[in-house]
């Protein structure tokens, strides 16, 4: 029971490496507490929270592994190789889909509530 609970120690010292380190983190958190702001202000119903919830997850999720995979390809070499690039940029590109997925939500929920 100890590991499982230092583990989420771990995990949290992650999320806060994650937020302190990284811009996009920053930016996206931004973005995310406006579309919340917006939801209590106009009101969201439950299935429109469910899925603000579910991008906002996606997209920082997404963003955290891109970051932690860009960190881990920097440690192992500071090279400029050509398959870390592709594999770096293929990270980047899984979060730019989720970002442009959650517009669309967004986007959606909001053009019914004008």
């Amino acid at each position: 029971m100890k590991k499982r609970i230092e583990s989420f120690g771990y995990a949290l010292r992650g999320i806060r490496d994650f937020i302190y380190c990284g811009v996009n983190a920053k930016i996206q958190l931004i973005a995310g507490a406006g579309i919340v702001l917006a939801g209590i202000i106009l009101h969201f119903t439950t299935s429109e929270w469910i899925a603000v919830a579910i991008c906002i997850g996606a997209v920082l999720s997404g963003e955290a592994m891109n970051t932690a995979l860009e960190e881990l390809a920097d440690e192992v070499t500071g090279e400029r190789r050509e398959r870390i690039r592709r594999v770096k940029d293929m990270a980047a590109g899984s979060v730019l889909i989720s970002a442009l997925a959650s517009v669309v939500v967004a986007a959606l929920i909001l053009s019914n509530k004008f």
